[in-house]
């Protein structure tokens, strides 16, 4: 694909939704186009965790925003550069219907999501490939004489290894033996979908040459949690630093209530507590991103609350260990607004092919970032912002450039917001 067919998805995509992508690889090459003031806090990240602590234990940040402030562009941008400092990297929308009080559910979103350096397509499948693919570059670059019994010797260490789930380094030998000889390991395929979670599929044959047990419900969140470190804990075998897990729109959990509302908490809390002690040294680096109400929710669950609180100097105060991460602190909203437009500004010119007059349109990406930083809606201004300074540019690509209005840019700000808040309640009415 093309630069300019590059941009012009990209385009599109904000014009109609003014939110990044959530696809790990995509986000990676189009986020530069259209990122500003991030650079200081996603190099902070970087240098303290995924180039150092990340890759010997385990830590976690929760990012906040409100609605529309940038929330999973912020994940997108660390996932990306995660996978360019050789971490694999998962993200997990939680109002996809994924629930971080059954680790069973969590685990199945972070396979099937799971990206790879160097490789645009996720899952257990071409994690399988990558193993593969690792072992033989390593037994190659050995000189090893009889590559074949070494990558027999290999699995059967696989096999054999102490993991939090005993039947991970079974079934993953297995897969990978299947991948490897497909001939040798008829029960290969039923390997990859128990990787996968798929566990409901495998039939009694396919158990007992697997040597598994049926997994009655109430223990499958025990199963996702094992299954889930023990991947971690293996993934530093084949030449991968560590896992960076990005959790989206957590929020959303907290609409239950009572005893499942603590559920969620709970959950939270011994996904942080596990990750840290459950097994040794475990290079996990994860994100929660929610609006600012999660902060009360948490205040319900004191254990979690302290593992998230703040305590001394904040994170944008230069406290590279503070927990929170707000987004609103990154720049002052109104020339962060401003520099983003101009960002828009070229990437119109390259999507649309269109020279625009920059210091007309600087004007009026000034006098809409007004408007924006102005406006009390119930949504952050960024997301708004940009979606409408899409529109706006793109009219007048076709109806010809002029300056707009102080008066103007407000009657269609307000109108671009009535479409988002319309567009979603749409999608609410029509999901399943």
């Amino acid at each position: 694909m093309s630069n300019q067919q590059i941009a012009m998805d990209l385009w599109a995509k904000l014009g109609s939704e003014g939110k990044a992508p959530n696809e790990l690889n995509y986000a990676a090459k189009v986020l530069p186009l259209y990122s500003v003031a991030l650079e200081p806090w996603l190099t902070r990240l970087q240098t303290t965790y995924l180039q150092n602590l990340a890759q010997r234990g385990a830590h976690f940040k929760l990012v906040i925003a409100p609605y529309g402030g940038g929330k999973t562009h912020f994940l997108m941008a660390v996932g990306a550069l995660a996978l360019s400092e050789g971490f694999a990297t998962s993200y997990i929308g939680c109002s996809a219907g994924v629930n971080l009080a059954n680790s069973f559910d969590v685990y199945k979103a972070f396979i099937k999501n799971l990206h790879l350096p160097g490789n645009n397509i996720p899952g257990a499948l071409a994690l399988l490939r990558h193993c593969l693919s690792y072992k033989q570059d390593q037994i190659q670059a050995l000189q090893v004489p009889d590559p074949e019994a070494a990558f027999d010797l290999w699995l059967q260490e696989i096999a054999q290894e102490e993991y939090p789930e005993p039947a991970f380094g079974r079934v993953l030998a297995a897969a990978l033996r299947h991948q490897w000889q497909p001939d040798y390991a008829p029960a290969g395929d039923a390997a990859l979908r128990w990787l996968r979670g798929e566990i409901d599929t495998l039939t009694r044959g396919e158990r007992e040459a697997l040597r598994l047990a049926r997994v009655p419900q109430r223990a499958q969140s025990e199963l996702g949690k094992n299954l889930l470190f023990s991947l971690i804990t293996f993934l530093k075998e084949v030449g991968l630093k560590g896992v960076v897990v990005l959790f989206d729109e957590v929020e959303t959990l907290f609409n239950a209530r009572g005893q499942a509302l603590q559920r969620v908490l709970a959950a939270m809390r011994v996904l942080l507590d596990q990750a840290s002690g459950y097994i040794e040294n475990a290079p996990l680096f994860g994100l929660f991103a929610a609006v600012p109400d999660v902060v009360e929710h948490l205040a319900r669950y004191p254990a979690l609350a302290q593992r998230l609180a703040v305590l001394g100097a904040a994170f944008e105060e230069g406290n590279d260990f503070a927990p929170q991460l707000h987004l609103e602190k990154i720049e002052a909203p109104l020339p962060l607004l401003t520099e983003l437009g101009k960002k828009l500004l070229a990437l119109g010119e390259e999507a649309r092919s269109h020279q625009f007059n920059t210091a007309l349109q600087e004007q009026n990406i000034r006098n809409l970032a007004k408007v924006a930083t102005d406006s009390s809606l119930e949504i952050d201004a960024r997301r708004l912002f940009i979606k409408s300074c899409v529109n706006l540019l793109d009219i007048q690509i076709h109806q010809g450039e002029r300056a707009l209005s102080l008066e103007e840019l407000r009657d269609r700000y307000r109108g671009y917001w009535d479409e988002l808040k319309r567009r979603e309640q749409e999608q609410e009415e029509f999901e399943p």
